[in-house]
């Protein structure tokens, strides 16, 4: 039995391509499944597009899951019979002033000379796709080919194909790993808050919250949680205010099929308070509304915040621990754990098959931040 700690969309999605091997799995979460930084996400599938040169060593996992993605969600819908709301309409990076479009050039600039798909638009171009888009925006480029999903209907599709295997999927929700057990340099169980539960095999999945496990060794997985506040807007199904992502500078605004427009998100080193502010709030709606001006006539329908789990370098750590044996870590994936997801469970269904990592995580071991 494979024990996963962490049921966001990470350790669930693991999990199904687990049992799709013949595994046997345990997934304890400390709260409800899925209700932490997967539930508080927007289901951005466009994460390269923010990419810095000094970042590209993220890029081609970015890309590979990218690439990963139109097959694993039509998987995902087969298997668990629910939409999981994959727009395909791209992606519209945008500047608003002449600072703004300089770094977004360069940017530009970064992902084309790394192949790619983006076009540069002026301000009237960006219009003529998004009629609603103020004059204050001056250029930006769109993607034709980053798209996104309804993250909470991903978690819920999850969810579903893995009650159906029950008798290789077991729950434990509202369970708190409080420490690894070990024998000398094996693990051999996790104490929990309820329990004890005897293993030799745990997959750490569990965010933000990795180093409060006792006997993970935190220069192994130095993970912080950096808070995002968000809120949802509804816009009235009569209007078609919003098509594709709009994204500028420390906002990205996120149309969904139901109606729901989301806003965010803050970037907040706050350890681990989820308290919404004021002033993360309107700051939202203020640089929002700089875009968008047509959102100030719209009705708030929830705000909240999500802890992302957020390296030293901002990449995910991946692979098995250097220090205790059984023991594998799949966090650590900051803003892009949905983009990731295909990836990451690929590749630890393939240390199970084959015993090793793959070349795909290569830099991302944990244990690198050692000097």
């Amino acid at each position: 039995m494979i024990l996963i700690i962490g049921g966001g969309i990470i350790g669930l999605s693991i999990a199904w391509r687990l049992i799709g091997i013949g595994k046997k799995v345990i997934i304890i979460d400390k709260k409800n499944l899925g209700k932490e930084a997967s539930w508080a996400a927007a289901g951005m599938l466009s994460g390269r597009l923010d990419l810095k040169p000094c970042e590209k060593k993220l890029l081609p996992i970015f890309e590979k899951s990218h690439l990963a993605w139109p097959k694993f969600a039509e998987e995902l819908e087969n298997k668990s019979g629910k939409s999981i709301g994959y727009k395909k309409e791209g992606t519209l990076r945008v500047a608003c002033d002449l600072h703004e479009e300089k770094k977004l050039k360069n940017n530009y600039d970064f992902l084309k000379n790394n192949k790619v798909n983006i076009t540069w638009l002026s301000g009237d171009k960006i219009r003529d796709k998004e009629p609603y888009v103020s004059n204050n925006v001056l250029s930006g480029f769109f993607s034709p080919d980053d798209h996104h999903v309804n993250n909470r209907y991903i978690l819920d599709a999850l969810i579903t194909i893995l009650k159906k295997n029950k008798n290789n999927c077991i729950f434990k929700e509202n369970t708190e790993v409080e420490k690894i057990i070990t024998n000398k340099n094996q693990v051999i169980g996790v104490k929990t808050n309820n329990e004890i539960i005897k293993t030799k095999e745990i997959i750490v999945c569990s965010g933000a919250w990795t180093s409060k496990i006792k006997n993970i060794e935190i220069k192994e997985v130095p993970i912080r949680p950096v808070k995002g506040q968000m809120v949802c807007l509804k816009v009235p199904k009569n209007i078609s205010l919003l098509n594709h992502i709009l994204w500028r500078e420390n906002v990205y605004l996120v149309p969904r099929n139901n109606s729901d427009l989301i806003i965010g998100a803050t970037e907040e080193e706050m350890g681990y308070d989820k308290s919404l502010t004021v002033g993360g709030i309107y700051n939202l709606l203020k640089i929002a509304r700089e875009v968008l001006p047509a959102i100030e006539d719209l009705s708030i329908v929830e705000s909240w915040s999500g802890l992302r789990p957020t390296s030293r370098d901002d990449a995910p750590i991946i692979g098995p621990s250097k220090k205790l044996k059984g023991l594998i870590y799949a966090t650590g994936h900051h803003k892009n754990g949905i983009l990731l997801a295909p990836l990451t469970s690929s590749v630890i269904k393939n240390y199970y098959l084959n015993g090793n990592i793959g070349n795909d995580f290569n830099n991302f071991e944990p244990g690198r931040f050692v000097i």
